[in-house]
């Protein structure tokens, strides 16, 4: 939970780098937490996630809420990977998105790189 935490901490961080742990927890946590709150939105709310049109209000704030935080994790972990955040634009193509993947699973650049030293979170 201290990397989803650490992820809001440094939500207007789109420098540096953030090592795997750091990405892979915030993404778990993410899911995690908007599975519960999609959950809480059916059962208390009366939330149909059948219905294309109709949005849960609790998972939709959630959503709003991490959606910088997420690009600044995204970005980081890139850099971690010593490419540039701007290919995370690539996951907006079906091709493009398992190269994003790609990126986001393979280890980070051991030692200093073009986007600084390791994180040491």
């Amino acid at each position: 939970m201290k990397y989803f935490i650490l992820a809001f901490k440094n939500w207007n961080k789109f420098n540096g780098r953030a090592n795997q742990a750091e990405y892979w927890y915030f993404t778990l946590f993410y899911f995690i937490i908007s599975i519960i709150l999609s959950v809480v939105d059916f059962s208390l709310l009366g939330y149909d996630p059948m219905d294309a049109t109709s949005m849960g209000v609790l998972s939709g704030l959630f959503n709003i809420v991490c959606v910088i935080p997420s690009l600044s994790v995204t970005v980081r972990r890139l850099h971690d990977v010593n490419k540039s955040g701007w290919n995370m634009l690539w996951a907006l193509t079906i091709i493009g998105a398992f190269y994003v993947l790609y990126l986001e699973i393979i280890k980070g650049s051991e030692g200093d790189n073009d986007y600084g030293a390791p994180s040491n979170a």
